[in-house]
């Protein structure tokens, strides 16, 4: 079994500030660190190098507290030097049993932090181990290769569910398995997964999906979709006024289909500004008469994260569209709670950890649960990594949010794909290693 040792581990951070505020539904985000852990290990080869981030959005993560948003930074920051410190005394191993470990370090060593916002922290120090393990194993961090492993990759989330090997490594690319398609009201069915289009070179193009923050001007809108010939937007609710949203969603289909010509679609994204999901199915009911509705795909967490369940009034919602857990999942033990209660499916998101990234899509198509990657305004190596799962994983939803081209495009000039054409960001073959 290929294994490795975390000699070293060591967090630095970025201060990235937004050229403007991404506004979401009772929150506006302007500004986040960024978090760089960069690791040496022994693997079987001798020393191998590893680096990984994480976006530590605050509002996102820890929207409430008495402590300022400075504090609540300066704790996270915090939080991932120790992990960084915890990672370095482990002995050999893989870094899915280190990330399990180091989960439980983190909610001894900061128990007051909510699970999400510890959950960045770890992912910063979950991924730099992946990409010091996979450069160890020679081949991409993204492609599991079972052999290699000393569990399956599923165990914890999925006992029974092993997953595939990359091709060329002694296996094949992880294969979503669903249970066949599903139908979900006129929309996209569950358990139909596609990839990236390749490139010739081994590369893969991504369709880029544009975001509309809750009360973006449209007329800025319409300049982004004509000169990037973009055809996907995710658009952000308010969730105060169930009818005002849906509104807001007409408003912007107009707009996006004046803009571009052929196919589009939109998804929609509350942010946990809904109540109920109740409330959410009264928006929907309101869109429902609209043309822009056979053109919504999905619809992100639209209720608290610690909200009371209501499985079946979630359920009800689920059968007009797919509605995908995201603030919802901080860790792998959520993943059976988040099921129970009716979501459709999950967003993967790099920012919380290679480990949970993977383990939350093998959950998904495990059961033909929907499943998309969305990226966090990540910035830099983290959203290249983000781009990288996007690119690999089988997903439901071929269009890739990388918001960060909107907000803080200044982070990413080290990033060589960040022009986009006809709505296209497209990657390199990938290499050993996260990205």
């Amino acid at each position: 079994m290929h294994k490795v040792r975390i000699a070293q581990a060591q967090a630095s951070f970025r201060d990235v500030v937004l050229d403007h505020p991404l506004r979401l539904a009772g929150a506006s985000v302007d500004r986040f660190t960024l978090a760089v852990v960069q690791v040496r290990a022994e693997g079987p080869g001798g020393p191998v190098a590893g680096t990984g981030a994480s976006v530590l959005s605050v509002p996102w993560s820890w929207p409430r507290s008495d402590l300022s948003w400075q504090a609540r930074d300066a704790v996270l920051r915090d939080l991932a030097a120790t992990l960084c410190a915890s990672a370095a005394t482990r002995p050999p191993g893989d870094p899915f049993a280190l990330f399990d470990h180091l989960a439980t370090v983190a909610g001894g060593a900061a128990p007051e932090v909510p699970a999400l916002a510890r959950s960045l922290a770890l992912g910063a120090v979950d991924n730099a181990v992946h990409d010091a393990w996979s450069r160890a194993a020679d081949l991409p961090a993204a492609l599991v290769n079972a052999d290699l492993l000393n569990a399956d990759l599923g165990a914890t989330a999925d006992r029974g569910a092993r997953s595939a090997g990359p091709e060329g490594a002694g296996g094949r690319y992880a294969r979503a398995r669903g249970r066949g398609a599903r139908p979900v009201g006129q929309h996209a069915a569950r358990g139909r997964y596609a990839r990236a289009r390749a490139t010739p070179d081994g590369g893969a193009t991504l369709e880029v999906q544009h975001v509309a923050g809750v009360g973006d001007p449209l007329d800025e809108l319409r300049e982004w979709l004509v000169r990037d010939g973009i055809r996907h937007v995710k658009v952000k609710l308010s969730g105060r006024d169930p009818r005002e949203d849906a509104a807001r969603v007409v408003e912007v289909h107009r707009v996006l289909r004046a803009s571009v010509p052929g196919r589009i679609s939109l998804s929609l994204d509350p942010n946990e500004g809904y109540a109920t999901p109740a409330d959410a199915t009264r928006m929907i009911e309101h869109l429902a008469a609209a043309e822009a509705f056979a053109d919504v795909g999905y619809m992100e967490q639209p209720v608290p994260r610690d909200s009371a369940p209501d499985p079946g009034a979630m359920r009800e919602l689920c059968a007009l569209l797919p509605v995908l857990a995201d603030e919802g999942l901080a860790g792998v033990g959520d993943l059976d709670r988040l099921a129970a209660e009716g979501w459709a499916g999950l967003v993967v998101k790099a920012a919380r950890g290679q480990s949970l990234a993977l383990r939350s899509w093998e959950y998904a198509v495990t059961r033909g649960m929907f499943v998309v990657v969305q990226d966090l305004t990540a910035v830099d190596l983290a959203l290249a990594h983000s781009a990288r799962l996007a690119a690999t994983l089988p997903l439901s939803w071929r269009a890739f949010e990388c918001n960060s081209r909107q907000y803080a495009p200044h982070a990413n000039a080290a990033l060589p794909f960040m022009d986009v054409t006809d709505g296209l960001i497209t990657l390199g073959p990938p290499t050993p290693g996260i990205v």
